[in-house]
């Protein structure tokens, strides 16, 4: 009998010697869903009132499910509202609203926590002097006094010449953001000290002021290797500063609006 059951639940193909047993089993018409027979025996017990508010409601939905009834939407289309894409925000604004920081505050702190031999002002030499006396990141060379520093070095009056360049080309590097110190050295070389100046400059001329700078004996010795800064960056500044200009020459009212 074990056999017989074994193979009557799992199905295994009939060998020579074995005998297969057919069972015929009646079928139920509409067997009744537990759930429904439920449903049915409370339906059955509930009053008329509820009965009729019930077949009301019943009524209702399927209405609601029928196409073309009102209520539902035309086949093919979702009764879902079309989602709006975010307005995008400058990044600026994001920042402060988040509390982060503005690109140009990062990039003016990361400037005067950058050391001395990184910026590519001055010889390494020089750097090493001014480390030995507590100069050793450009805010400490923005913050510190011109004359003080120079009087440690064999020439004060030469020294302190080149750390007045020093801190020009520093204090502009921080106002532009997207520029160097060492990029802003050259500016200063030729004259070009302050954001005002340069906002009212043509970015073509400055580069080949740049350029004329380069052939020079002292502009060759400063520029090295690298080159001149090509024309898209110096674009980019005389940019920047035209926007500055226009920001600090603006009404207050305007500027709060603009900010």
């Amino acid at each position: 009998m074990f056999e017989f059951f074994k193979r009557l639940v799992s199905p295994a193909k009939a060998k020579k010697n074995d005998v297969v047993f057919w069972v015929d089993l009646p079928e139920i018409p509409n067997p009744p869903h537990p759930d429904r027979r439920a449903v049915q025996c409370r339906v059955a017990n509930e009053p008329e009132s509820t009965a009729s508010t019930r077949s009301v409601a019943d009524s209702a939905v399927s209405a609601m499910s029928i196409p073309g009834i009102v209520g539902q939407p035309p086949t093919g289309q979702s009764s879902r509202k079309p989602r709006l894409s975010p307005r995008r925000k400058h990044p600026a604004a994001m920042a402060n609203r988040r509390g982060e920081k503005s690109p140009i505050a990062f990039h003016r702190e990361r400037l005067l926590a950058m050391r001395i031999e990184h910026l590519k002002l001055c010889p390494s030499e020089r750097c090493e002097q001014l480390a030995a006396i507590g100069i050793q990141t450009a805010g400490d060379l923005i913050y510190g006094d011109p004359k003080r520093i120079a009087e440690t070095f064999r020439n004060p009056a030469r020294a302190e010449r080149a750390i007045r360049r020093y801190r020009a080309a520093i204090k502009l590097a921080l106002s532009v953001e997207s520029m160097m110190p060492r990029d802003a050295l050259l500016l200063v070389a030729i004259h070009r000290r302050s954001v005002a100046s340069l906002s009212r400059e043509s970015a073509a001329q400055l580069h080949r002021d740049l350029e004329r700078f380069s052939m020079s004996s002292r502009g060759s010795k400063m520029i090295g290797r690298r080159g001149v800064p090509s024309l898209r960056r110096v674009k980019a500044w005389v940019a920047t500063c035209r926007e500055m200009a226009a920001a600090a020459a603006a009404p207050p009212e305007l500027a709060r609006q603009v900010a």
